[in-house]
């Protein structure tokens, strides 16, 4: 039983563990990029060629289609840059789960090996028993070092 004053503040006592499906992580990423490589880059060239079209001068006497046209060129830069961000930012979600589920992987796995070698050197049992000697007796806490 560990003692209330090793178990942190009272607010963060009672949650439950966290769960993490690697596997199903790994799954997501990769069908995340898939989906972006299948499903949306194939039609930025189609946004691009229509956003890159040049359109004819305007006299400057008429304003209210200079204004028009001036807005309309904003919003298309706008457009662009949201669609190219949209790109970059759901490429870069795909590789940071990825690499949360590979540094996540690695770290339980590594923290798994080390509870075992911490078992195996305080001669515990694997389902949580008292500290054993190597003839299989319990040891007194003064025996373990």
């Amino acid at each position: 039983m560990i003692p209330d004053e090793d178990r942190g503040p009272k607010w963060l006592q009672g949650y439950g563990e966290i769960a993490a499906n690697i596997g199903r992580m790994e799954e997501f990423a990769a069908n995340l990029r898939d989906d972006l490589i299948k499903n949306y880059l194939p039609h930025l060239e189609y946004i691009d060629a229509d956003v890159s079209v040049e359109l004819s001068p305007v006299d400057v006497q008429f304003r209210e289609l200079l204004s028009f046209l001036t807005h309309h060129r904003e919003s298309l830069v706008n457009t662009t840059d949201l669609v190219h961000f949209y790109t970059n930012e759901t490429n870069r979600f795909s590789v940071a789960a990825k690499k949360i589920s590979d540094n996540y992987g690695e770290v339980d796995a590594f923290t798994a090996a080390r509870v075992k070698d911490v078992e195996a050197a305080l001669g515990l049992k694997r389902t949580g028993g008292t500290p054993r000697d190597s003839t299989g007796s319990p040891t007194t806490s003064s025996e373990v070092v």
